[in-house]
């Protein structure tokens, strides 16, 4: 076997095509070398739009092998694979060295049910032309089914029937924001923004940064099921209070085919980058992205960058791989103490950045409590790209218990 740093050289200087990005699904840890100059690359694309020169990369990374810039793409991909299941096969049997000496059954066991996810693993990361090919063809059923529903809307569907009547949903490309103060309901409106998209057929990646997918996913039960009928209780199911099993069961049998992908980790990193987000992107092929908690996605630039740069290149970089990958992106992020009024939606100079933040977005949304009224929410429209909504601030009927959120015929354009 090659060495591993001549390989990975090779994978990094054959990344200099959209094809070959598009073929590539590893993660920077994936790398023993030269994981580094992989998020180098990555950030380079997400930011300009455009590969790095192999010169760049050299000077950058002088560890880099030069002579590996030769080499086949599809036999550099193939034998990285290989030893990237090499590494973990080597650290499955190390991790149970000791076992092997007292329990060799036991050891026996855990290697063979180890190899066997990785050996599923190893397959899914593959992706063979005629495997599913007739997958293909459903996609395509779908979008038919789409067209024929007569909704006459461009992108994804919205949580706002207002919005949708424009005939423009989220469209491929864009970025979507949305900034409350806390307890306001931010998690809940990202909840409903992927419910809606799953609903209407539209495969949707929902990361959280701050709640584990225990609990995004009992949230987005009570909204999808209240969205399919269904009457489900968050508190009762959350708390383990009596609920009628069959409903609960029967909409879950219901939603075995709905293509909702929830992520709130990234295995063998410290926190959710915007080079993971990529990654997961460029794999999955999602129609809709939603990020609860974009402040707490990592950049990448360093610690010894200013706040406002690793704002900047948050925002900023969230918007490039909107465009980059062709792909609505929404987001939630929070206002801060300026925004003591919560019963007023915060200004964008109210949120954290939120001059960079505004101008990266193509929607921006503010989001309040209703005075006297916990059942309601106001969603104010600051910025809607260059077309003109009907309205400029509606409100929302907010039973998250039951999942019973939805745009009220109630518009609040008076209200400030």
């Amino acid at each position: 076997m090659e060495s591993f740093d001549y390989i990975e050289s090779g994978v990094i200087f054959g990344l200099d095509t959209k094809a070959n990005l598009r073929t590539f699904n590893k993660h920077s840890v994936d790398f023993s070398v030269h994981g580094d100059a992989f998020r180098f690359l990555i950030s380079y694309f997400d930011d300009y739009g455009e590969f790095p020169a192999q010169s760049m990369l050299t000077e950058n990374f002088p560890s880099l092998d030069p002579s590996a810039s030769s080499l086949n793409w599809d036999y550099t991909l193939k034998t990285f694979n290989n030893q990237i299941l090499y590494r973990k096969m080597v650290s499955l049997i190390n991790s149970n060295r000791d076992l092997i000496h007292t329990e060799p059954k036991d050891a026996m066991s855990k290697i063979m049910a180890g190899l066997q996810d990785l050996e599923i693993l190893h397959d899914d990361d593959i992706s063979s032309y005629g495997r599913n090919a007739g997958s293909r063809l459903d996609e395509w059923r779908k979008r038919q089914e789409r067209r024929k529903l007569g909704e006459g809307i461009m992108g994804v569907p919205t949580s706002f029937p207002s919005v949708n009547a424009t005939g423009i949903g989220w469209l491929p490309g864009e970025l979507i924001s949305v900034y409350a103060r806390p307890t306001v309901g931010k998690t809940w409106m990202c909840v409903h923004a992927a419910a809606t998209a799953v609903a209407k057929g539209f495969k949707t990646l929902l990361i959280s940064t701050e709640m584990p997918t225990s609990q995004i996913s009992l949230r987005t039960d009570v909204v999808l099921a209240n969205m399919m009928g269904f009457n489900l209780s968050h508190r009762a199911i959350r708390s383990g209070d009596e609920i009628d099993e069959d409903e609960y069961q029967h909409f879950l049998d219901a939603i075995h085919e709905q293509e909702l992908l929830i992520c709130d980790h990234i295995e063998g990193a410290t926190s959710i980058s915007i080079e993971n987000i990529a990654g997961l992107i460029r794999k999955h092929k999602p129609e809709l992205v939603v990020i609860d908690g974009i402040y707490l996605v990592n950049t990448g630039v360093g610690n010894r960058k200013a706040m406002w740069e690793q704002s900047h290149s948050v925002f900023y970089g969230m918007k490039n791989l909107a465009q980059t990958t062709n792909t609505p992106i929404f987001v939630s992020t929070q206002a801060n103490r300026d925004a003591a009024h919560i019963y007023t939606p915060p200004r964008p100079d109210q949120v954290a950045f939120g001059d960079a933040l505004i101008r990266a977005s193509d929607v921006a949304m503010a989001m309040s409590l209703v005075e006297d009224e916990d059942d309601k929410r106001i969603v104010q429209f600051q910025k809607y790209r260059d077309g003109i909504l009907p309205i400029s601030t509606t409100a929302m009927s907010w039973g998250v218990d039951t999942g019973e959120i939805h745009e009220t015929v109630l518009v609040a354009n008076d209200l400030y």
